[in-house]
């Protein structure tokens, strides 16, 4: 799909949570999909359902309990570094957060995207291979990741010849491979990765694939506590998950969540998951919203 402000994003803490809104045409395999993220400090903060209070409500933001202790003390003389990396989702995702983190002089932002690209295709953009130039300046302390909304395509696996299919068992190993590469690689560095996932798409045979690389990211995350999975589906779906176009908002209007295309977000729903995450990650940081 085209660049451009699409977005992505999101959060999740006690609750599910999860998506964005933008979104890109990666370079194409074979087949053209286009795609159009109190528990202890030391444990993933990943809940894959909806459940009580509702956490798809734009006029209640969600509250996260403060880590006690934070993952580091952070202050204006030394602040806490978010970076968002990823596809044309994560450009607006960044920039969303950037708003809405600006009047905290305790913490610092950065985005850095490339448009069209995911783990699907390392012979369009291979993100692995250029994170060791993007660290070198020093890793920030928290990583937001938005990517996999095209990444819904084969793959080659790595030491074969030719392309398996989405929802095949080595299409499976090989994504996950990919996805760790790239999860250890900012672990190692030291920073905290928050990985954005998917929401429900509103075509059911998109969705299925979706539901594979999304099952990727959720698998990753529930492996390692210095990951945070963004559940999508739980922030932008119905009660129970499902796709729908509006949410409820302020004053009980409805709120317009997703683009006419039924994958993207649209601008409100970009901000409502900008909200969610930057609450997630401040409050793993000790730093209560404003």
């Amino acid at each position: 799909m085209v660049g451009g402000v699409a977005v992505l994003l999101v959060v999740l803490a006690y609750v599910g949570v999860r998506h964005v809104l933008g979104g890109d045409a990666q370079a194409q395999g074979p087949t053209p999909p286009d795609s159009a993220l109190t528990a202890e400090p030391t444990t993933t903060t990943t809940t894959p359902v909806v459940t009580s209070p509702r956490h798809n409500d734009l006029s209640v933001p969600p509250e996260f309990p403060l880590r006690d202790p934070p993952v580091r003390a952070v202050s204006a003389a030394d602040p806490l570094t978010v970076w968002t990396i990823g596809d044309s989702t994560a450009q607006a995702l960044g920039e969303l957060l950037a708003s809405k983190l600006a009047d905290r002089p305790e913490v610092r932002t950065r985005t850095i995207h490339k448009n069209s690209t995911g783990l699907t295709r390392s012979d369009f953009y291979d993100w692995p291979a250029a994170l060791p130039g993007i660290l070198a300046e020093g890793a920030p302390d928290v990583v937001v990741v938005s990517l996999g909304d095209n990444d819904a395509q084969p793959l080659v696996p790595q030491g074969a010849t030719g392309y398996v299919e989405v929802g095949d068992p080595a299409w499976t190993a090989e994504y996950t491979r990919r996805l760790r590469t790239l999860v250890e690689q900012l672990t190692a560095a030291g920073s905290r990765v928050y990985l954005v996932g998917q929401p429900t798409m509103r075509d059911p045979a998109f969705d299925a694939r979706i539901r594979v690389v999304d099952d990727a990211y959720r698998a990753v995350a529930a492996a390692d506590p210095r990951l945070t999975y963004v559940d999508s589906r739980a922030l932008l779906g119905d009660d129970g998950a499902a796709y729908t176009d509006e949410l409820p908002g302020p004053g009980g209007a409805t709120v317009t969540v997703r683009s006419a295309d039924g994958i993207h977000l649209s601008l409100e729903g970009a901000r409502w998951m900008a909200t969610v995450v930057g609450r997630q990650v401040l409050a793993d940081y000790g730093l209560p919203p404003r």
